[in-house]
């Protein structure tokens, strides 16, 4: 009888996270508004594994630099 109970709430738990799952697949992104969005040519590093990435475009209304392994990127100098 125990068994049968662990497998009911095992089975519950994974229908709940795949429903969970689905959702937020299913949700779509938020619409943007070309005004908001402006073009930039900016480098950034991981200061934990050295990653770099290219920001070609910039949304005006939060000017953050993007996130890697948890951390902000910091900005990199072009090299001329």
């Amino acid at each position: 009888m125990l068994n049968v109970l662990v497998a009911i709430v095992i089975g519950v738990l994974i229908w709940r996270a795949s429903m969970w799952m689905i959702r937020v697949l299913a949700t779509p992104p938020p619409e943007l508004d070309p005004s908001d969005v402006v073009e930039v040519s900016q480098d950034f590093r991981c200061n934990v594994c050295g990653a770099e990435v290219t920001l070609k475009m910039l949304n005006v209304e939060e000017p953050k630099p993007p996130r890697h392994c948890r951390e902000d990127m910091v900005p990199v100098a072009p090299i001329e």
